[in-house]
């Protein structure tokens, strides 16, 4: 680690590095350093390092990044950014007064102690920490209760972390009423650092029954409006963790039967905190008061990428719905929707594959939500076959371009044409359906027939099993380019606005110079798939083939191996046609037309834009924070004789990316995409300037 010397007079330097696995190491510098080594690291772990300066008892402003020494089989290993895999991350707008009720009494134990601090290491690790962004209390209870530290005390994450990784063990019985009752006084109050008009949210960790009741605490303090989330340890009471917990109780109580496998439910458990901590953002821009939600959450149309949900509507007076689908996998993507008060139906798209949902239903007056209607729907596996699972409406114009050349030999030359054989079988043959043509080609390509020359599946496997073997050389590039020149043409019965393929097989290295033809015929839209056999040199089929070479390049040992590869094959090339015709068909679809924003304000601004097109039946809108990749699109459904929509629930200060789509009777068009970045709010991100430049360097 490097460091710039501040100017100013210092006795030194300290550093500390925590994780949320082990314990915090912290050491000190002279103030004649400006560079450090940090070893005993262990890989695929998130360090946070800390650097200051200090003189007596002052202490500068710290600075701090991330490293993680990556598993490698160079020795020292190789240092890297922290993946967003690594660990949970809460929107850009999740900001909330956090607070933390920790048993310690004597059943906890001593070594296990560390395993809470980790837990609560990793849920702030989601929030951003300042004293405009988040704060963060911890109070730990056994007889008594008493304060770690308050809200307004540690609001940077160095000292906050550092803070966490210094919590005492303290002792004693399981006092938990106790305990709610002193956080109730000591922590959200305006004195120790809570805030008006910001989420709050108390998690609660026992391992044991309270020895006092906690029904009526809890009540109290959830008529404050604190959610309540409670993980549970070894012999923690359900009932009794139900009688604290906020509501719904699968979302906000927890259990595990040790402090050890804490990590089984701690990045589901945060994801659910970030959710809370949305929502009653959401709740909290307007104010408290009760909407009467809808009801019978129903599930239609359920499809491997969207599902259609239907309900009743409120019978109280509403400005719209929000449908929320949160996905019960570890990595899965939150989704909001929002429709108009006239709606009782809506299509959620771009959803996973074979994965659970939790679907909330919430009626809106104004920004305000109602409570949550909520049902669960699993989406549909991706089909998956030999044949392509495509409608028989689906066309294609399908080159099979096949080595001829003498190292094939006769024998092996009849295994290619039984592996043919078995991708038109593929296919549904016919003049407005899958077309086939096949050139056989070595020192000079060969039309065995052409793309309009057969227009049934039996013609076309008695011509496959029947042509010839020539021999020759093999010119690879001359064969491509004749492929592009000859065979897709209009009088051969090549189609316009038709997904174009070619499947080229080789077992070995082109004679002649392949690239320039390769580019060529794949910028005339043709989507080369390339298999090779034996001797064929994998990185010259990348280099012909399109990517990913993951789906669009095969090679194998022998030709007895083609069976291996036959049904991996037959669905990229299947799943490459079927995103093809979806391209085609969006571009007949007119998208909207110059997008513009007005009414921009902290919260939200207005989209508004324009069409050519008269059979729109709506517009679906989805924005998210431009800079956010990994955060979700929240989407808007608008009426199809409207032309604007306003944007809520936004992040003071933050670019969006919004994309406006056409939807018709026939599907959606492309999107048209526009950034607009909101005002200064009552949320500001501070910058500060610091004399520290802090760097990761590889270890040798």
């Amino acid at each position: 680690m490097l460091w710039a010397r501040p100017q100013s007079r210092i006795q030194g330097y300290r550093i500390q590095v925590t994780s949320d696995t082990e314990e915090p190491k912290e050491f000190t510098l002279p103030a004649s350093a400006s560079k450090t080594s940090i070893s005993d690291l262990s890989p695929d772990v998130i360090y946070e390092v800390t650097i200051s300066a200090y003189a007596g008892s002052e202490e500068s402003l710290p600075v701090s990044g991330q490293l993680t020494i990556q598993s490698s089989t160079v020795t020292g290993g190789v240092v890297r950014k922290p993946q967003s895999a690594d660990s949970v991350k809460c929107s850009a707008g999740a900001v909330a007064d956090l607070v933390f009720l920790v048993d310690g009494s004597w059943s906890v134990g001593r070594q296990n102690f560390k395993y809470v601090r980790s837990f609560i290491a990793a849920m702030t690790g989601a929030f951003q920490i300042s004293e405009d962004k988040t704060r963060v209390g911890v109070f730990q209870y056994s007889d008594d209760a008493r304060t770690e530290f308050n809200l307004n005390e540690h609001l940077t994450r160095p000292t906050l972390l550092r803070a966490i990784n210094n919590l005492p063990y303290k002792g004693g019985n399981t006092m938990t009423g106790d305990a709610l009752d002193y956080l109730q006084k000591n922590a959200f109050t305006e004195a120790f650092g809570s805030r008006r008009g910001f989420p709050k949210v108390a998690m609660i960790i026992t391992d044991g029954k309270s020895q006092d009741p906690v029904e009526a605490y809890a009540r109290q303090l959830r008529s404050r409006g604190v959610e309540i989330f409670v993980l549970g340890i070894k012999e923690a009471d359900e009932e009794e963790m139900k009688q604290m917990a906020s509501t719904p109780y699968r979302t906000h109580v927890y259990n595990v039967p040790n402090f050890d496998v804490i990590k089984q439910v701690q990045k589901e458990l945060i994801k659910r905190v970030c959710a809370g901590v949305d929502d009653q953002m959401n709740s909290l821009v307007s104010g408290e008061e009760v909407i009467e939600p809808a009801s019978d959450l129903q599930v239609l149309e359920v499809a491997s990428k969207s599902i259609r949900v239907t309900w009743v509507p409120s019978i109280g007076e509403v400005s719209g719905y929000k449908v929320q689908m949160l996905p019960m996998m570890a990595g899965g993507k939150r989704q909001e929707l929002y429709v108009g008060a006239g709606h009782t139906s809506v299509v959620v798209r771009d959803l996973s594959p074979d994965t659970e949902y939790e679907i909330s239903l919430f009626a809106l007056k104004g920004l305000m939500p109602s409570e949550p209607v909520t049902t669960m729907q699993k989406t549909q596996p991706v089909k998956v076959s030999l044949e392509c699972s495509l409608g028989v409406d689906v066309q294609a114009d399908v080159v099979l371009l096949v080595d001829g050349s003498y190292s094939i030999g006769l024998a092996n030359f009849a295994k290619v044409r039984a592996f043919l054989e078995v991708l038109v079988n593929t296919f549904d043959i016919g003049a407005h359906k899958v077309q086939i043509s096949l050139v056989q080609y070595s020192r000079d390509p060969y039309t065995e027939f052409h793309l309009n020359t057969h227009h049934d599946l039996s013609a076309v496997v008695k011509a496959v099993r029947t042509f010839p073997y020539r021999g020759g050389s093999t010119n690879t590039g001359r064969a491509m380019t004749y492929v592009r020149e000859k065979i897709f043409q209009t009088n051969k019965g090549a189609r316009t606005n038709i997904p174009r393929v070619t499947i080229l097989i080789t077992d070995g290295k082109s004679s002649d110079a392949f690239h320039d033809p390769a580019t060529r015929l794949r910028d005339s839209n043709v989507e080369i798939f390339a298999v090779g056999v034996k001797d064929a040199v994998r990185s010259e089929l990348e280099a012909i083939a399109n990517t990913p070479a993951e789906t669009h390049v095969y090679t194998v040992e022998d030709f007895d191996a083609f069976e291996r590869i036959s049904k991996e094959l037959t669905q990229a090339i299947c799943l490459r046609i079927e995103q093809e015709l979806s391209n085609i068909h969006k571009k007949r679809l007119l998208p909207p037309k110059s997008l513009s924003f007005s009414e921009v304000g902290p919260r939200g601004f207005r989209a508004t834009w324009e069409t050519d097109a008269t059979s729109v039946e709506s517009y679906w809108v989805r924005f998210k924070p431009a800079d956010d990749t990994d955060g979700h699109f929240v989407s808007l459904s608008v009426p199809g004789d409207s032309l604007t929509a306003f944007l809520p629930y936004l992040t003071p200060l933050t670019r969006y990316e919004v994309n406006v789509y056409s939807q018709y009777d026939k599907g959606d068009s492309f999107p048209l995409t526009g950034y607009e970045t909101t005002l200064e709010g009552q949320l500001i991100e501070r910058n500060f300037t610091t004399t520290f430049i802090f760097k990761t360097c590889k270890r040798m």
